[in-house]
């Protein structure tokens, strides 16, 4: 299901309210915006550029996939891990330095010589935004108070939302118009100007924060090993073989890992990350669950359908941003209704019903063959989106509502941190099948039988799974083989999401009860 791409800021180094929060003007709203506008454009602009990459910089489908990974699994491995720090230190500093280091990382994207920079300054990019969303929301917090708070949060949710609707269209341009590196370079002006305002415009805060208990380092570790294991796991299964000794390993390692986070998280609960014992709340484990599954669903299986529409259906990136906001349009329609719908529905209704229509949306799409045009895709795109508007808007107040107040800002971190992590999944599991498929339909025999020669059949076939056909422009037995191997892959990655979207309605409903609820939050006002 579609879902705004930035997550919610984390609270869980909010400030508590404070009436007396100090007047500071626009300042911290616009720097904060401007910072949140970069963080959301990053994750839906890279998207559309994914085939011009793979072409100019020679990358297979496992890079691209990476491409997209090293920036949501540092995020989810250091949301909490950096809200966590700015308690400790400040959240102006870490806010900054996470802009800072957030900006360079897009200056060395923008001039990466290979597929290899390019994914290690993602990450770094993911490690500068994990900084900055974890301590957007608390610099509001602590800069307003009272219904400027609430306008000041408002301005900021609702530009994030305009620029996850905008993205597509936004990278499209910039690929079509000056390449793809320029969806790095223009965070640099931006970035530059928003760090300068933060040391120059936004209070300092370090001698409120200073001082706060022990950081969890060992389940930073963990959490960040585990999950880069699982990923390198899964994505590596179709390229190597998943009887090779590496992709078991890994994967072996990693489910280890994730295991040790866990208990250190139990063991030592009084400075965990995360607190395992809240998951004994149905409604907060239906939450978390609606996070992960929401991001498999939507951005998980996004960069497939790009790569269908311009690799084969010769969709320039413009015109396929042009025809994503067919997506968001309805995403940011819906969600300012959310209010009237959850009186008729209660959350986990409102939650589990945009599951199931996501469901329905994957499931039209997984219709798509070799002759089909993109209208095939106009009712998945429209159901999806009606989806995510559906069910996003009600998610974080139950994440919130159904545990005890002071823990309230580490379910908000928590499920942002599943946010990202069910981007990873998602494109992982649906590469890992697009792949299995595609191998399987286009064996060395029916390319060389298509006239490719023998020397350049896994070159041609790594392209195809790339969504690159051109090299088959000469072999038209090839190239229709190709584009049913692709599309038959595509049709199962949209029938993987359908059940999955199925199955979160059915969890998601059973789990999240009005009864757990610990308070029923006030609509902000503004």
């Amino acid at each position: 299901m579609a879902q705004p791409a930035s997550p919610t800021p984390s609270t869980s180094n909010a400030p508590p309210p404070s009436a007396a929060a100090a007047p500071v003007g626009r300042w911290p709203a616009i720097m904060v915006s401007g910072a949140g506008i970069l963080m959301t454009l990053d994750v839906t602009i890279v998207n559309v550029a994914l085939p011009d990459i793979a072409d100019d910089l020679g990358a297979r489908l496992g890079g691209l996939q990476w491409v997209v990974s090293a920036y949501t699994l540092a995020f989810a491995a250091l949301l909490l891990a950096a809200g966590s720090v700015s308690d400790r230190i400040g959240r102006r500093r870490v806010f900054g330095v996470g802009v800072a280091l957030f900006t360079v990382a897009s200056a060395a994207c923008a001039f990466a010589p290979n597929v290899g920079t390019l994914i290690t300054f993602r990450g770094i990019q993911g490690v500068g935004a994990a900084m900055v969303m974890a301590t957007s929301l608390a610099l509001l917090a602590s800069a307003y108070s009272g219904r400027a708070r609430q306008t000041a949060i408002g301005v900021y949710s609702g530009l994030s939302g305009a620029a996850a609707a905008l993205g597509p269209l936004v990278g499209g341009g910039l690929v079509d118009g000056l390449g793809w590196r320029w969806i790095f370079l223009i965070n640099l002006p931006v970035g530059v100007l928003v760090v300068v305002g933060t040391w120059l415009r936004l209070p300092d805060d370090t001698t409120d924060t200073a001082g706060r208990g022990r950081l969890d380092l060992a389940g930073v570790l963990l959490a960040i090993a585990g999950l880069f294991a699982l990923n390198y796991g899964v994505i590596k299964g179709p390229e190597e073989g998943w009887t090779s000794t590496i992709v078991p390993a890994t994967l072996i390692v990693g489910t280890i890992l994730i295991v040790a986070f866990v208990v250190v998280e139990v063991v030592r609960p009084s400075i965990a990350l995360l607190d395992v014992r809240l998951f004994r709340i149905p409604s907060f484990t239906g939450a978390i669950l609606a996070s992960l599954f929401g991001r498999i669903t939507s951005f998980g299986l996004l960069p497939f359908l790009i790569l269908w529409l311009q690799g084969m259906l010769g969709n320039s990136p413009f015109q396929t941003g042009v025809k994503m906001l067919v997506l968001t349009g309805p995403l940011l329609l819906i969600a300012p209704l959310s209010g009237l719908v959850q009186r008729v529905l209660t959350p986990g209704q409102a939650i589990g019903a945009g599951f199931a229509v996501a469901g329905v949306g994957s499931l039209t799409m997984a219709r798509v063959d070799a002759g089909s045009s993109w209208t095939v895709m106009l009712p998945g795109f429209v159901l999806l989106g009606i989806a995510g508007g559906l069910s996003f808007p009600p998610l974080m107040g139950v994440a919130v509502g159904v545990v005890p107040a002071e823990r309230a800002g580490m379910a908000s971190g928590a499920t942002n941190m599943f946010f990202p992590l069910g981007t990873s999944i998602g494109v992982a599991a649906g590469g890992a099948l697009l792949t299995a498929r595609i191998g399987n339909d286009l064996g060395d025999d029916v390319l060389t039988d298509g006239g490719v020669p023998p020397g350049a059949v896994d070159q041609v076939r790594d392209g195809v799974v790339s969504g690159r056909f051109a090299p088959l422009k000469d072999h038209p037995a090839a190239m229709a083989d190709a584009r049913d191997a692709f599309t038959s892959g595509l049709a199962q990655v949209c029938l993987l999401m359908a059940v999955i979207g199925f199955v979160a309605a059915i969890l998601c409903t059973a789990l999240i009860r009005e009864s757990d609820r610990h308070e029923v939050p006030r609509p902000a006002a503004g």
